[in-house]
C-alpha cells in the first residue's frame, strides 16, 4: 500500500541532547542519566525532585512502543519538556509522529518552521477527542473560537457539525485551519479580544448559519488562575475567556463547549464556579468533566478539561469506550469507566512511519500499515470504522474539585 505523507521531521539535537537520546531507555527519563550529567536543567529537576518540588517524571523521556505517549506539548522539538524521544532510534519524535499521536489523520497540513508546526499540533485538541464530544450533539452548524490548526473543528465536521467561522490570531495556525477544513473559506485570523472584531464575526456565522448558530467551542487562555490567589474571570489575564463569553451572548447557541487546561479543577475552582455561574445566567446548564484521552481511541494519556453548557434539557458526555490508565481522575468522569477496547499505543500510531527523518516538506513513502489506527491516519478506514458506536450521559452540573489521582 502506496502512501506519502509530509512534516516527517524532528528537532536538531545538540551535542548535550544527543547524549541523552542515546542513553534513555524506552519508558525511562532524566533519572536514567547519570549523576554527573553535564547539563544545569538536570541538575535543577534532580535538585528538585529530591526536594519535593515534584518529579517531572516525563522531561528527558523516551516513549514505549506498547504504551500510548505522555501528552504531547508544544516542546517536540527538544527533549527536556516531556517525553519526546522515539521509542527505537536515537532522534526526538517528527512533527508528523506528534500528529499521528495526537489523532490528526495524515491528510493534516501544517504551516511554518519547525517551532510553529510543533505549537500547532501541542496546542491542538486532539481531533478524535472531539468528535467523540461532537457526537454527543445535535449536528449542526458551529463556530470555533481560538481554533489553532483546526482540530476541535476537524472532529465537530467528522460528526456531521458544519463549521460556520472559526478564528485564530497566529497566521500559522490560521494556514493551518484553512487547509485542514473542507470550509476553510470561513478560517480567518482575527484579534477577537477586539469587540468590533468580535461582533463582525459573529454577524457573518449568524448569517451564514441561516441566523442561529447551534454550537460555540474554543479554547481560550486563561493564565489567570495558574498563580496563587483568587483565580478569578475578572483577572486581566482572562480577557479571553470573557470574550468568550462575550462571543455566546451575541450568538445564543444551543450548546457551548470550552476546553482548557485539567488544572482548573484544583487550582481554579473559584474560576470554573464563576463560569458557570456566568452561564447560568446566560440560560445555560452546564457540565464540567476530565476526559482521559486514552478512554476514547487517543494513543496519547492527555487530560483535558471540559465544559458543556446547554440552552435546553441537560449536558450529556460520551462514554468512555476504550480502557482508562493511570494515573485517573475517576471523580471527575462523565460516567463510571466502562470502556473495554484495548488502548491505542506509540506502535499503533506510529509504527508504520520510517525511522529516518527528511526536509520539512519532503514526501516520506510509508511502511506497510499494521493496525487499524494507521490504516485510519491513512485515509483507509472512516472515523466510524476505527471507533465503536457511541453512547452517552448526563452530566453534572457542579465542577467538583479534583484530589490527587485515584
Amino acid at each position: 500500500m502506496t502512501d506519502k505523507v509530509d512534516s516527517h521531521t524532528s528537532g536538531t539535537l545538540s551535542d548535550v541532547d544527543r547524549i541523552v537520546v542515546m542513553s534513555v531507555p524506552p519508558g525511562g527519563n532524566w533519572r536514567d542519566l547519570p549523576d554527573d550529567f553535564p547539563s544545569q536543567r538536570v541538575r535543577q529537576i534532580r535538585h528538585g525532585a529530591a526536594n519535593g518540588g515534584g518529579s517531572r517524571s516525563t522531561y528527558y523521556g523516551r516513549l514505549q512502543n506498547d504504551r500510548p505517549a505522555y501528552t504531547v506539548n508544544t516542546f517536540i522539538t527538544r527533549p527536556g519538556n516531556g517525553c519526546f524521544i522515539h521509542p527505537d532510534v536515537s532522534r526526538l519524535i517528527s512533527a508528523r509522529e506528534a500528529a499521528r499521536l495526537q489523532s490528526f489523520p495524515d491528510s493534516a497540513k501544517f504551516f511554518g518552521p519547525l517551532r510553529a508546526r510543533a505549537m500547532q499540533i501541542g496546542n491542538a485538541v486532539p481531533p478524535l477527542l472531539a468528535y467523540q464530544v461532537a457526537r454527543t450533539i445535535e449536528a449542526g452548524s458551529f463556530v470555533d473560537l481560538f481554533a489553532g490548526a483546526g482540530g476541535m473543528s476537524m472532529g465537530f465536521e467528522w460528526a456531521g457539525h458544519r463549521l460556520a467561522a472559526a478564528a485564530d490570531s497566529d497566521r500559522h495556525a490560521v494556514a493551518a485551519g484553512q487547509a485542514n477544513s473542507p470550509d476553510g473559506d470561513v478560517v480567518e485570523r482575527a484579534d477577537l479580544a477586539d469587540d468590533e472584531v468580535l461582533r463582525s464575526m459573529a454577524k457573518r456565522a449568524l448569517r451564514r448559519s441561516g441566523g442561529s448558530v447551534s454550537t460555540v467551542v474554543g479554547g481560550p487562555p486563561c493564565q489567570g488562575f495558574s498563580t496563587a490567589g483568587p483565580c478569578r474571570i475578572s483577572d486581566p489575564r482572562n480577557h479571553l475567556v470573557r470574550t468568550f463569553l462575550d462571543a455566546v451572548r451575541l450568538m445564543e447557541p444551543t450548546t457551548v463547549v470550552m476546553e482548557n487546561v485539567p488544572a482548573l479543577l484544583w487550582r481554579g475552582k473559584a474560576f470554573l464556579e464563576e463560569l458557570t455561574e456566568e452561564l447560568d445566567v446566560l440560560g445555560y446548564e452546564a457540565s464540567v468533566v476530565l476526559l482521559h484521552a486514552e478512554a476514547y481511541g487517543v494513543p496519547q494519556l492527555r487530560r483535558r478539561l471540559f465544559v458543556k453548557a446547554v440552552a435546553h434539557g441537560h449536558p450529556t458526555w460520551p462514554v468512555p469506550t476504550h480502557q482508562m490508565l493511570e494515573p485517573w481522575y475517576l471523580k471527575n468522569q462523565p460516567a463510571p469507566h466502562s470502556g473495554q477496547l484495548p488502548v491505542a499505543t506509540v506502535a499503533d500510531a506510529i509504527g508504520d512511519l520510517p525511522t529516518e527523518c527528511a526536509d520539512l516538506d519532503d514526501l516520506v513513502m510509508l511502511d506497510d500499515p499494521t493496525t487499524p489506527y494507521q490504516l485510519w491516519a491513512r485515509g483507509h478506514l472512516s472515523v466510524d470504522q476505527l471507533l465503536p458506536p457511541g453512547s452517552v450521559v448526563s452530566g453534572d452540573h457542579h465542577p467538583q474539585p479534583a484530589s490527587s489521582p485515584s
